[in-house]
């Protein structure tokens, strides 16, 4: 994609008229001449590269994914099963592409939300298959179209191994970790949807918590299946309710309609420290702080070694990522944009206020995120967030779409306006 350079304006200084040179005899002809070796320069030179880009057909209800070079459509078929459809995007070139292969997916998508990811060799399609919100997950090798296996379950992780969470739509549910060449199980640990968190690492899930409403909470290792702690940590044994949430190194655990909250170690379950925070509604990584997000919005942020609060702001309500220093927060916008801030992670500080946008594609943990937001009529701004630099940069102009955008390391998709997809090559 062809990125446009605005450049830095800046006011250069004008000549007074009195101190400007008189004019050369004989200049109208050097500018003819020179234009002229420019002209006949240009028509002897190779024509400069159009930006690649191509379109797909798609109907209303096809779902578009991305992974490296590759682009997947998933759509409903007029039965009551999908289809799967994926293409090989070229470095450059425009026109129509063609799919390198179909695939026929038995589930019943008509209104149901699908997913697809690319883990090993094998693409993972993973869709609603009743209204209680059970999974199922088809696997194909990703250069044939060629069907590996299907499981119950959808995608919990993409790392290895790939972990399916599955439920019988009455409360029980397991979650698997799954050979993705193969789909062989290699391990099963039972859980309550209610009573089941996990943490995730920059390189994928590592572990899993149980925290039934009777009984001890349990740590499991989400790559071998093995039981890491197991402890009752409600107070004298009581059957209170409470919520487990890991973050970090720790494991929060709210109680009393969410109003105290108590930290315990992750490795054994020891107790670290108790507040009394109000109403939260759960808590992430900010950096090296912990944030407790409130049940109408607001967020608190902590110092994990003794859970004092260091900063809060009532504005914003998530936090997308941290880099350098400084966090990406969102807050109510329109439609299906959000409003964009970037705060100092230290001090809550308001350091740049991005306005309203769309995030379209996300490289965790220090990555490219981009962005778009409506310019006009059938135009969208695609735009660079910079959370360490403070700042949301224009990259292009895209016209003749409507919306519906997702970004990839390589590609970006835009539903347009004639109803199909629109592929563009991004550079990097």
């Amino acid at each position: 994609m062809a990125l446009i350079d605005l450049g830095d304006v800046r006011e250069e200084p004008v000549a007074d008229p009195d101190d400007r040179p008189p004019r050369a005899v004989g200049r109208p002809a050097r500018i003819v001449a020179v234009l002229l070796v420019v002209l006949l320069t240009l028509a002897g030179a190779a024509p400069p590269d159009r930006p690649a880009f191509f379109t797909v057909p798609a109907t209303p209800t096809t779902s578009a994914f991305l992974h490296g070079d590759r682009l997947f459509l998933v759509a409903p078929t007029e039965g009551s099963t999908g289809e799967v459809t994926a293409y090989a995007v070229p470095a450059r070139g425009r026109g129509r592409l063609t799919p390198l292969w179909r695939a026929s997916l038995p589930l019943p998508l008509g209104g149901a939300s699908a997913s697809a990811y690319v883990v090993g060799d094998v693409v993972v399609v993973s869709a609603d298959v009743s209204r209680e919100g059970t999974s199922r997950s088809h696997a194909f090798d990703v250069a044939t179209g060629r069907p590996r296996w299907n499981l119950p379950g959808g995608l919990a992780s993409t790392s290895e191994p790939l972990l399916l969470y599955s439920g019988d739509g009455q409360g029980a549910g397991t979650v698997s970790a799954v050979d993705p060449a193969t789909g062989r199980v290699r391990w099963s640990v039972p859980t309550l949807p209610e009573a089941t968190s996990f943490r995730f690492r920059p390189d994928g899930l590592d572990r899993i918590v149980l925290s039934p409403s009777a009984g001890p909470v349990e740590v499991w290792d989400a790559r071998s299946g093995r039981r890491l702690a197991s402890r009752d940590l409600r107070p004298d044994g009581l059957s209170v309710w409470q919520r487990a949430q890991p973050v970090g190194d720790l494991l929060l655990v709210a109680r009393h309609q969410a109003a105290l909250v108590t930290a315990y170690g992750l490795g054994e379950l020891d107790r670290r420290w108790e507040i009394r925070l109000g109403l939260v509604g759960y808590f992430e990584s900010c950096g090296p702080l912990i944030c407790a997000h409130g049940q109408t919005g607001g967020i608190t942020a902590l110092d994990p070694a003794t859970g004092a609060t260091r900063w809060r702001v009532t504005r914003w309500a998530g936090v997308l990522t941290e880099q350098d220093g400084r966090l990406l927060v969102s807050g109510p916008g329109s439609g299906s944009q959000e409003s964009f801030a970037i705060l100092d992670t230290a001090t809550g500080r308001l350091v740049a206020d991005l306005g309203t946008w769309d995030l379209i594609g996300w490289e965790p943990p220090d990555g490219r995120l981009l962005a778009v937001r409506p310019a006009g009529t059938e135009r969208l701004v695609l735009g660079d967030v910079d959370v360490a630099g403070g700042r949301a940069d224009r990259l292009d102009m895209l016209t003749g779409v409507s919306g519906n955008c997702r970004a990839g390391r390589e590609l970006l998709v835009c539903r347009m306006l004639a109803g199909e997809y629109g592929v563009w090559r991004l550079d990097r």
